[in-house]
């Protein structure tokens, strides 16, 4: 588009493209209407736990579908703001080819912006935008291994789409999850997993509660955190796959403990809530300049470019917030940062970064 026709378009509809103004006007009428982007309706809507609730949303007729396990970007609008974040789908694919919907099950973060507003305020009614879905946390193909799981808190959403697409199958294969929590109140989906257990000779369900003094569900594991016995018995059961999902130092743990007793890198799967902190260099402030916007602001926490951008006043796009997504990627022009998942520095140069996971450790540039 050249700079005379969006000059053009802002002085007839204040935004860059003419569509966005004749979009805005039919959904109006049709809120489900789109040419740009798949949306999604509320039909409803259900407390899990004290924290966590699940949405069911039935979705538009161009929306391709998913694969069990797979997560999508949700953009909602907040008080005339756009904000995206990813959620897991907790569903089955062949519920959504039967009825046309999906299920998110999200849980709420503390101060969070977009989470708390889902919570207090997404009703039925309601429409959402929804990006095609993405991610390798899927079940293999040919189905025919035998499967365990890890999962942690939240962590279970992804895996419980895993396991209502095997049951659409009869449990077709070998399958157990090691479902860990705080407490016995904090687990997510505990009606439908025990019913699948009940159900299924071939799927064992094990929950591991830290503070009960015996499992909430299953026998022969200990309570508490992740442990020896439990990656011990994980490996007792031959697993040609495991899945692992959950907050940072589960994930590690559980990666650590497998592949230190011979699992095979190869069949291990991770999906990642949450990042690891990381300490800069040299405790001293550190200067970050967005210079589309004409905006600075300097630190000396160890925070994301993400988050030092918002505290800057700033609104970029941005998504999972932890490295998933891709779709706080911006250019960064010049400086030093180091990546908080890997702890990999980078260049000094122009380079495309994802903000959400990148910290700045010397003065940093970006095209924000």
């Amino acid at each position: 588009m050249s700079a005379l026709q969006r000059a053009f378009n802002l002085s007839l509809f204040n935004s860059p493209r003419a569509g966005d103004y004749f979009e805005q006007l039919v959904q109006a009428i049709d809120p489900m209407w789109s040419f740009r982007e798949y949306r999604a309706q509320v039909v409803d809507s259900w407390p899990e736990t004290q924290d966590t609730r699940t949405w069911v949303l039935r979705t538009d007729n161009r929306w391709p579908g998913f694969e069990a396990g797979q997560h999508v970007h949700v953009t909602l609008e907040i008080r005339g703001v756009r904000h995206t974040r990813t959620f897991s789908l907790s569903s089955a694919p062949e519920r959504w080819a039967a009825e046309g919907v999906v299920t998110l099950t999200v849980k709420r973060v503390p101060d969070g912006r977009v989470t708390g507003w889902m919570h207090d305020h997404l009703k039925p009614g309601q429409v959402v935008s929804l990006s095609r879905a993405t991610g390798d946390f899927r079940l293999p193909h040919p189905l025919h291994e035998r499967i365990v799981w890890f999962a942690a808190g939240s962590g279970i959403t992804p895996v419980a789409s895993h396991l209502q697409a095997l049951a659409r199958q009869d449990m077709p294969v070998p399958a157990t999850l090691m479902y860990f929590a705080r407490t016995p109140e904090d687990f997510i989906m505990v009606r439908p997993l025990q019913a699948l257990a009940e159900r299924y000779p071939r799927f064992h369900l094990h929950m591991i509660a830290e503070s009960a003094p015996v499992p909430v569900y299953g026998k022969g594991l200990p309570h508490g955190r992740v442990a020896d016995a439990h990656l011990d018995k994980a490996m007792a059961l031959s697993p040609v796959r495991v899945y692992v999902c959950g907050p940072e130092p589960f994930r590690a743990r559980v990666r650590e403990g497998l592949l230190a007793r011979g699992l095979p890198e190869a069949s291990l799967v991770e999906e990642r809530f949450g990042i690891a902190p990381v300490a800069r260099a040299l405790n001293a402030p550190v200067r970050v300049r967005f210079s589309a916007s004409q905006r600075e602001i300097e630190t000396r926490e160890t925070a994301s470019l993400l988050t030092l951008a918002e505290q800057a006043g700033l609104n970029p796009t941005a998504g999972c917030r932890m490295g998933i997504c891709h779709t706080c990627k911006c250019t960064k022009q010049q400086g030093l940062v180091r990546n908080l998942l890997t702890g990999e520095l980078s260049g000094y140069g122009e380079e495309e970064i994802q903000i959400c996971i990148s910290t700045p450790v010397t003065p940093v540039d970006l095209a924000l």
